[in-house]
């Protein structure tokens, strides 16, 4: 097919000539390129080897009408928006044509300046949906190139684990401390199994009112409350036949747990202010840094709920259970999380890596990124320094090497200084710390504040 991405592609098909000239040359300018044809079959010809971005179709025409017309040029170019127009307007015709994609609908005689706005608005929301398509297409590719690295028994046994509950389909329970990677587990168990191609959709339960929080996930009929406006689907009905992560679990409240437990015992579900019962086929992955378990032997989680969700259940190590991995962790997002070429192609050196060993990572995961991402856009060169990471790990490496190059009286020394410029020389709170007699502390501080 063949295409001018400098012009707006014009489709003009109506049987009646003088009409059709007319908007022909109209259009016929510098920034259209206009093709006009006499009926639905010639139109159809015409779209077998070229894109058009909107088109002006005439409802009624001998053959193939409008509406049939539009019906299968939307089947090779889904983007194509159509304005359809007829002589004899009726709200059935209208409804039809808008049910399979029709942009607008406008009665004959139509106003030529009135029909321009149109057709650019519609070119202008062709344009978009292509460009949302792209990001989507990017997104999906970026999503699917995720993966969890690492190569200790740890992480492989965690994948391994992630690939089996993937070719399950009941509802799993992944725990882990905050920034461990349970959002990035779900996900990869979701691309694991059959629902890969469906939706996958994240909510946390931690920011939300017990009320928008069911009415998120349910969904409400319309006028169900003061404010409700028009009928809304939850996130269980628009990921049905993919997959639903609810983050931060323990936030749910009893009567959200009875709500849920009943769509994981029968897929069925009501909407807020509704009468009907629903069906998603929605899996749920539930995903929290609490103990479920002692939470439910506390009387603060139901029972049956938790007993429902963990019966499929992955704990996702910390980081510092398995610090061997942070050079080919590091090693990837820098690679992969970072924008521009010359940002990907950094590398880190030995002493910063050094430097990210020793840490202690409390926020895990979500942490050596948020470190990283500050150490790429200050590195200068293409190896990231030592200097390049928060200040912190530079003072703890300096005074890691400095350490080992004192002597014991020395470290007594460091340590008793400390401690007294801690208490702003407060000698009986720096002697209970120490653990030693006030007269031995004055003897220790005169020697040390000497010199000797």
């Amino acid at each position: 097919m063949t295409t001018d991405n400098n012009k707006i592609r014009l489709l003009i098909v109506d049987d009646e000539d003088a009409f059709r000239e007319l908007l022909v040359r109209r259009f016929d300018r510098t920034e259209f390129e206009v093709t006009g044809c006499a009926s639905g079959e010639e139109a159809l010809a015409m779209a077998q080897t070229r894109l058009f971005d909107v088109g002006v179709l005439d409802i009624r025409m001998p053959g193939v009408s409008g509406i049939d017309l539009l019906r299968e040029i939307k089947k090779t170019q889904p983007d194509f928006e159509a304005i359809m127009l007829t002589g004899q307007a009726t709200i059935d015709s209208a409804i039809e044509a808008m049910k399979i994609g029709a942009y607008d609908y406008l009665a004959k005689p139509c106003k030529l300046f009135e029909l321009e706005i149109i057709i650019r608005k519609a070119y202008e929301k062709k344009m978009l949906s292509q460009e949302n398509r792209h990001l989507r297409g990017a997104l999906r590719k970026k999503l699917e190139d995720r993966h969890m690295a690492g190569s200790s028994p740890q992480l492989t046994e965690t994948r391994a684990q992630i690939e089996r509950i993937g070719k399950l389909d009941d509802a799993a329970l992944i725990t882990g401390e905050m920034g461990s990677g349970k959002g990035l587990a779900a996900f990869m168990i979701h691309r694991a199994s059959r629902r890969k191609e469906e939706p996958f959709i994240n909510v946390n339960c931690g920011v939300l009112a017990e009320g928008l929080l069911e009415v998120e996930l349910f969904g409400h009929e319309a006028g169900a409350f003061v404010g409700a406006g028009s009928q809304k689907k939850g996130m269980v009905e628009t990921a049905s036949g993919g997959t639903l992560l609810l983050q931060e679990a323990d936030q749910l409240s009893p009567s959200l747990q009875v709500k849920l437990l009943g769509f994981l015992e029968t897929g069925e579900f009501r909407r807020v202010g509704g009468a009907a019962d629903l069906v998603a086929d929605t899996r749920l992955i539930f995903a929290t840094t609490q103990d479920l378990l002692r939470l439910t032997q506390a009387g603060k989680f139901r029972e049956d709920f938790y007993l429902k969700i963990s019966a499929i259940s992955l704990c996702i190590p910390a980081l510092r259970e398995h610090k061997e991995d942070i050079p080919e962790i590091a090693e990837y997002i820098i690679k992969n999380r970072s924008h521009s070429p010359s940002a990907r192609s950094k590398r880190l050196s030995k002493k910063a890596v050094d430097a990210l060993l020793k840490y202690a990572w409390p926020s895990n995961v979500r942490e050596l990124e948020n470190v990283l991402e500050r150490a790429i856009g200050l590195a200068a060169k293409n190896v990231i320094q030592l200097k390049d990471l928060p200040i912190s790990f530079e003072k703890r490496a300096r005074a890691g090497r400095q350490r080992h190059l004192l002597s014991l009286s020395e470290v007594e020394k460091e340590h008793i200084l400390h401690v007294l410029d801690a208490v702003n020389g407060n000698i009986s709170r720096a002697a209970r710390i120490l653990g030693i007699s006030r007269p031995k502390l004055y003897r220790k501080q005169e020697k040390y504040r000497s010199g000797a």
